[in-house]
């Protein structure tokens, strides 16, 4: 199966959708933005902010566009300097948590004084635009050059990270902490000077992106342990933070990557990395330890201020040796997983969250209360079971809510993103569904007057259609940008509580009838395209496989899980065997590539199959309530449950090790649903409040 269509945001760069009608980072819309009494319409960015700021400013041209800001040159008319101005898009102008934190960090950076930080000349707001005029540079970013050019040379490593060091040094005297250095955040200039950028602003694009609870997530690869964990940081998070750009500066690969940014996270936490001098043997033996002592899961093990690392570079004495870890082993616990490189091929190796057993690695933990854990599938006679309490051995962090997107007024029963991860549903009581903007978590539209509670809902692969159902059995088809209804499917379908859109966005598979069976209507007509096999007997859970050739379904009577070729409606097969009791299979989901179906059951498990055999693979069991949803990680990689007893559990696919408890929804849990890159989970609930999450 083909990866779904991607591609970079011209402004901010970051990966999104290749649907993607507005970018989810950075908020700026990639093409007119509807017209909705929400949200209005938009002036060209440029114009608004050149004529807000043409009394001090004028606007030359768009240097680019960061996660938060767009940046212009422009000069500052009273003393004719050029000027870069750092400009928050109109998209985010609206938090005021955020513009507190950006014009209070602007004011405090702009006190500091240094050849190697960015020097900050003003700050405001002028009708409505928020901004900062700095120093006009010309240059490169180091994450710019090692990309284009490769490892720089170690020599040349020092010239550009010991007075970063030394900057971040005189920063923390000054009480600032930058929380964000990464290597795109320095500057490289035409004369060779270093100097490091964005400070003012770390705070504020943390904060607006991953966090309202003060807990700020810098960029996954180059945070710190104690960032990752959420903990306050100091000094000594951003001398790992610039351990990481100097690993990545000498070797042109950072320490650790994963296709999924909880991977990522957890590597931060547990693993170990590659030693520089196996990826570049010309790092000399002291670099190497320099590098090794800032990258120290604790703190108080590293260096503790800029200066003393600084110091470290420009003598070449990296002072008393530590540890250099292996692949096999690192500084991190014991029950931390092994360190992956390449695959031989120059690709990256498939991501793992925890140490298999054997080839050197220190002894697993021993399994406590029940926890059952194993290294690879199983055989095809040997169904695995995979248990985990919260306080088990295997149990690595508990993650904590982004934001809730509040206004529900009874239980959530449904919840979905956009195809371009820029929005979320969530379907409750009003007998309504809301549409909201996952950045912001701001409702942008309201799809009412459904027939009655909607307990399943799902969006074309196109974003522009969204078919529900009610729990009166009605089946209704409605247009996204207006919130108009389209027509109704079916109505009185009582026996298929889902409802769900053909990967190809022409069908819709729901009910028809109060008997159980299922039919695909054409959905540009209405019609009725092609009728299942009878079933007789409700359905809890509905899913199409990404190709389209197949559909899964669960049933809420017989505990049936079935297989159904989807251009004929014949059944192929049902899934029975092993420890299989459940009476309800309430959620079902494919896995990307279609080998594996997830199921989750009333007997407060959640069970991996092999969709071509049938067979039963593991199960996943340590939920205390029903089994309400599952989901697949977009790279397939990792199961989700959701569960009546208040938790989201995260399970890794290949040994079914539990890897994440997400606890703190106040009631049971309804729906789950990951965002396209992965970077978000979203949980609905009997709390009336949906819940998105990040690592």
């Amino acid at each position: 199966m083909s990866e779904e269509a991607r591609k970079r945001c011209p402004y901010c760069h970051e990966e999104i959708m290749a649907a993607a009608r507005k970018c989810k980072h950075c908020g700026e819309w990639l093409e007119d933005p509807p017209t909705t009494s929400t949200t209005g319409s938009f002036a060209n960015p440029e114009t608004m902010v050149s004529e807000a700021l043409s009394e001090q400013y004028e606007i030359e041209r768009e240097l680019g566009r960061g996660g938060m800001a767009i940046v212009y040159k422009g000069v500052q008319r009273n003393l004719g300097r050029a000027v870069a101005l750092k400009v928050l898009p109109q998209g985010m102008t609206h938090d005021k948590k955020l513009l507190e934190r950006f014009h209070r960090e602007a004011k405090s950076a702009a006190m500091l004084s240094h050849p190697h930080i960015v020097t900050i000349f003003d700050e405001g707001e002028t009708k409505g635009v928020h901004y900062m005029a700095m120093e006009y540079l010309t240059g490169r970013d180091l994450h710019e050059i090692v990309q284009e050019s490769g490892p720089v040379d170690p020599g040349e490593a020092v010239g550009l990270i010991a007075p970063i060091a030394s900057a971040l040094g005189y920063a923390h005297r000054n009480d600032t902490v930058h929380r964000d250095v990464k290597s795109s955040n320095v500057m490289v200039t035409d004369t060779g000077r270093p100097v490091l950028m964005d400070f003012g602003i770390a705070y504020a694009s943390s904060e607006s992106r991953l966090t309202q609870t003060g807990t700020v997530l810098g960029t996954p690869e180059y945070m710190s342990p104690e960032q990752a964990r959420g903990n306050e940081v100091d000094a000594r998070s951003d001398l790992y933070s610039l351990g990481v750009v100097l690993y990545e500066a000498v070797t042109g690969r950072l320490p650790h990557t994963g296709g999924h940014p909880m991977s990522v996270v957890y590597k931060v936490l547990h693993e170990s990395y590659t030693p520089p001098r196996q990826l570049n043997p010309d790092i000399p033996e002291w670099m190497e330890q320099v590098i090794a002592k800032c990258l120290l899961k604790d703190a108080d093990e590293r260096y503790q201020t800029g200066e003393e690392l600084a110091e470290a570079l420009e003598s070449e004495d990296p002072g008393e040796a530590v540890p250099i870890p292996t692949a096999s082993s690192g500084d991190g616990p014991a029950t931390g997983p092994v360190e992956l490189g390449d695959d031989g091929n120059g690709q990256p190796s498939k991501t793992q969250v925890f140490r298999n057993e054997g080839d050197g690695a220190p002894e697993a933990p021993a399994a406590q209360d029940g926890d059952v854990a194993t290294d690879t599938m199983p055989s095809d006679d040997d169904p695995q079971t995979s248990t985990a309490e919260p306080d088990a051995a295997t149990q690595r962090q508990r993650l904590r809510i982004v934001r809730s997107l509040e206004g529900s007024a009874d239980w959530v029963n449904a919840v979905t993103f956009s195809p371009d991860g820029q929005y979320a549903l969530s379907g409750g009581g009003q007998d309504n569904i809301k549409l909201w903007e996952v950045v912001t978590g701001n409702e942008v539209q309201v799809f009412n007057d459904l027939e009655s509670q909607p307990i399943s809902m799902a969006l074309s692969p196109d974003g522009e259609q969204l078919v529900s159902q009610s729990s009166s059995g009605g089946i209704q088809l409605w247009d996204v940008a207006s919130g108009d209804l389209v027509r109704t499917l079916a109505e009185g379908s009582e026996a298929v509580l889902a409802t769900t859109f053909s990967p190809d966005g022409k069908h819709v598979l729901s009910g028809n009838g109060n008997d159980g069976s299922l039919c695909l209507w054409e959905t540009a007509t209405g019609k009725e395209a092609v009728a299942f096999d009878d079933h007789m007997e409700a359905i809890f859970s509905l899913t199409f496989s990404a190709d389209g050739r197949y559909v899964l379904s669960g049933s809420g009577q017989s505990g049936k899980l079935s297989l159904w070729d989807a251009s004929s409606g014949a059944m192929i097969r049902t899934f029975e065997q092993g420890d299989w009791e459940a009476t309800y299979v309430f959620s079902v989901a494919f896995s990307p590539d279609g080998k594996y179906a997830l199921s989750g059951s009333d007997d407060m498990a959640a069970r991996l199959w092999d969709v071509e055999s049938g067979r039963l693979l593991r199960s996943f069991k340590g939920h205390s309530g029903l089994v309400i949803a599952v989901a697949f990680s977009p790279d397939g990689q990792f199961a989700l449950s959701g569960s009546s007893d208040m938790k989201v559990r995260l399970w890794n696919v290949d040994t079914g090790q539990l890897s994440y408890v997400f606890d703190g929804d106040a009631a049971g849990v309804n729906a789950i649903a990951f965002s396209p890159d992965g970077r978000y989970i979203l949980s609905g609930s009997k709390d009336s409040n949906v819940h998105l999450w990040t690592p």
